[in-house]
């Protein structure tokens, strides 16, 4: 029951310091909430520390201890439900390959010399393969050992400018680590399945990793209004990919994307989201170690004493 408890609480407050920190800087602020999905998965290692308690005064009776029955039914209604939450993940994963399965070669020499001097400018060693996707149009990238980035078969007539923004953007998600990052917070969420603020922040993480790869390719010399046009421009026809897989142009925060593109400067505050997360992360231990017992007094020695009062002798000379 703590468990629940401390998961709940704990992903309440980051969620409140996400959404403070995505006000001043959206693409800064994955850090936040990775870190917090990162404590999320630390909550089983942090309920087996020893536990501080806090003895407060209380004139209530004391509550009756939930009994091992009710424990032993919450146990298994949790193993059920990640049973649940495992098979929905496996789905996904195998839609995932189906989805991959269904992507061409890509034998344009001009999409593969680009994709290699996007490389070389970022000092990019690791392996990318480049494949066309019949049923996509918007650029996407998914493969956690072999990563791939899937092109839709009108990328063959975009301008070398189009292609640079396109390869960068996809190459700024393996650079940070986004697929694996994405990875953590799916575990988080099989863990923490009954928790709807859990759910709540890996979403936020997914729009907050398109926030960051856009600060990403401006930071490597592309201008913010044309990045911005290139990507209305993309998202226009865009489809839905994969779960597991990362579109360059969803529609769910375009509109937020592109204001934050044209802002001039950006409000980049790294300080913030440093505080908030420490402040998340002390309110997490807190929650896992600290506990309350109330100071009761006994109750059946107060009958006791007054049963004898009343039925005393008051004149034991008598």
């Amino acid at each position: 029951m703590s468990f629940l408890l401390t998961s709940i609480a704990t992903a309440l407050v980051a969620l409140g310091a996400v959404r403070l920190a995505m006000r001043r800087d959206p693409g800064g602020a994955s850090l936040l909430t990775h870190g917090s999905i990162l404590l999320l998965l630390a909550l089983p290692v942090l309920a087996a520390l020893p536990k501080l308690l806090l003895v407060i005064p209380s004139l209530a009776p004391a509550g009756v201890p939930a009994p091992a029955t009710l424990l032993s039914h919450l146990g298994w209604l949790w193993a059920a439900g990640c049973a649940v939450v495992a098979l929905r993940f496996l789905a996904d994963e195998i839609a995932l390959g189906r989805w991959k399965a269904q992507a061409g070669r890509c034998r344009d020499r001009r999409l593969h010399a680009s994709l290699a001097a996007c490389r070389r400018q970022l000092d990019f060693g690791s392996s990318v393969r480049l494949r066309i996707h019949p049923h996509i149009s918007s650029p996407s990238v998914a493969g956690l050992v072999r990563p791939t980035i899937f092109l839709p078969p009108g990328a063959r007539g975009w301008s070398d400018d189009t292609l640079r923004m396109v390869f960068l953007h996809e190459l700024g998600h393996l650079a940070r680590g986004d697929l694996w990052t994405g990875l953590v917070a799916r575990l988080a969420c099989f863990l923490h399945w009954f928790n709807p603020f859990a759910w709540m922040l890996r979403r936020r993480l997914t729009a907050q990793c398109e926030f960051a790869c856009d600060t990403f390719v401006i930071a490597h010399g592309v201008n913010p209004a044309v990045y911005a046009t290139a990507l209305c421009d993309v998202a226009e026809a865009s489809r839905a990919t994969p779960a597991a897989a990362l579109a360059m142009a969803g529609p769910a925060s375009l509109r937020q994307r592109v204001d934050y593109l044209v802002r001039t400067p950006h409000s980049r505050t790294p300080l913030l989201v440093v505080a908030a997360l420490v402040i998340t992360i002390t309110a997490s231990v807190a929650l896992s170690v600290v506990r309350f017992r109330s100071a009761v007094p006994a109750t059946m020695p107060l009958i006791d004493d007054a049963q004898m009062r009343l039925t005393a002798n008051p004149f034991p000379g008598d």
